[in-house]
């Protein structure tokens, strides 16, 4: 049995493909894909009888390539928010499994697939039918602190996020600045896609905050924005051509 591996963080990956081992020691890896542009290239020729698909990638939801890729390659979703349980049914979806991937878990979806197999597909259609209308639902405002109070700020009015160390900031755009309780990863999940977008292993950007783009070295973009990103808003090499198709609304 051939199975792929969609996971935009590599250690997230090895683990997963060490349990699946661990369970299946004949299955093959036969690789990771990272980016939804990696899905769009390799997805529905790389043979998998299998795939194991993260929804948020650091280039966009992975919903967004499944959408354009042609494939009945079964599917079992993984992610950190079970928000998007729903939808996954719309895809060729065996199972849904939430981070942290317990044992039990995967061997049970595991053994749901050698059940049900392609046979599967047909029941995701008609999920598709029923649950086209539905949208997940992104995460509407943050709790800060404002000295000795607490008060909430809008998504909407959250500039950009950014990592430092082992803490996580929101940035309004008043240029106000508050720790919060995330990690970029977990902000991924359950910010809107249309509107946010990480930029690098740094940075999540509102689209309303960047005035325009600047050309830097080996492809790389610079992000000219409201509040500042610094001279660290720079869109990565492997970001950029993703980067130009979410701000003209392609994603």
């Amino acid at each position: 049995m051939n199975y792929l591996i969609i996971e935009d963080e590599p250690i997230a990956a090895e683990r997963l493909e060490e349990k699946i081992q661990a369970l299946r020691p004949h299955w093959k890896c036969l690789q990771v894909l990272a980016t939804g542009t990696e899905i769009l290239e390799k997805f529905s020729t790389a043979g998998a009888d299998l795939a194991f698909v993260d929804i948020h990638l650091g280039d966009g939801s992975s919903f967004h390539a499944l959408d354009k890729v042609q494939s009945e390659t079964p599917l079992i979703f993984t992610t950190a928010y079970d928000q998007y349980a729903i939808r996954a049914f719309k895809h060729n979806s065996i199972d849904y499994l939430l981070k942290p991937i317990h044992n039990d878990d995967l061997k049970r979806a595991l053994e749901k697939f050698e059940k049900s197999g392609r046979n599967r597909v047909a029941d995701a259609i008609n999920w598709s039918e029923v649950l086209q209308d539905l949208k997940p639902q992104f995460k509407e405002r943050f709790l800060v602190s404002s000295g000795e109070r607490l008060r909430t700020v809008k998504s909407e009015d959250c500039a950009f996020f950014h990592a430092s160390g082992k803490h996580c900031f929101l940035m309004d755009f008043e240029g106000g600045e508050h720790l919060i309780d995330y990690n970029l990863k977990e902000l991924s999940e359950v910010l809107d896609p249309k509107r946010f977008f990480q930029i690098n292993r740094q940075y999540i950007i509102n689209m309303e905050a960047i005035q325009e783009l600047q050309t830097h070295s080996k492809s790389r973009l610079m992000v000219v924005s409201k509040p500042s990103l610094g001279p660290e808003g720079i869109v990565s090499a492997e970001r950029s051509t993703t980067f130009k198709r979410w701000l003209q609304g392609e994603l």
